[in-house]
């Protein structure tokens, strides 16, 4: 088959042959991610219903946490953190991707779809 002088076959080929993610280089989430990040800043005393705490290990939801096994940093305000998801049902292996704004007063975590961005708690 060809498609405008191009093979079906090559074109098929050449899509599949996405850029590999980057490598994780770090074994913890840096520093400037770390804290408890909310809705808004009335909720860290309580801890709201979209509550995202991180430590170094772990990246914590209302509904499952990931343990950290690595962490592929993206520029100075993003990175990939790599781990074992837990739930109440489940258990599997992904990541999230961290996002800082702000001078890095906000969080957006994205997770297949991107939650609203957070503030820090002081």
């Amino acid at each position: 088959m060809r498609a405008g002088g191009v093979s079906v076959l090559a074109l098929l080929i050449v899509a599949g042959c996405d850029d590999a993610p980057p490598a994780a280089t770090l074994s913890e989430v840096p520093a400037k991610f770390v804290g408890q990040w909310e809705e808004k800043l009335e909720d860290c005393a309580a801890g709201g219903a979209w509550s995202v705490t991180v430590t170094p290990t772990q990246v914590k939801f209302p509904d499952s946490a990931i343990t950290v096994t690595g962490v592929a940093p993206d520029g100075g305000y993003a990175a990939r953190v790599d781990g074992t998801f837990a739930s109440a049902d489940a258990e599997w292996n992904g990541s999230v991707r961290l996002e800082l704004a702000d001078s890095g007063s906000k969080l957006s975590v994205v997770n297949g779809s991107q939650l609203a961005p957070r503030v820090k708690c002081p």
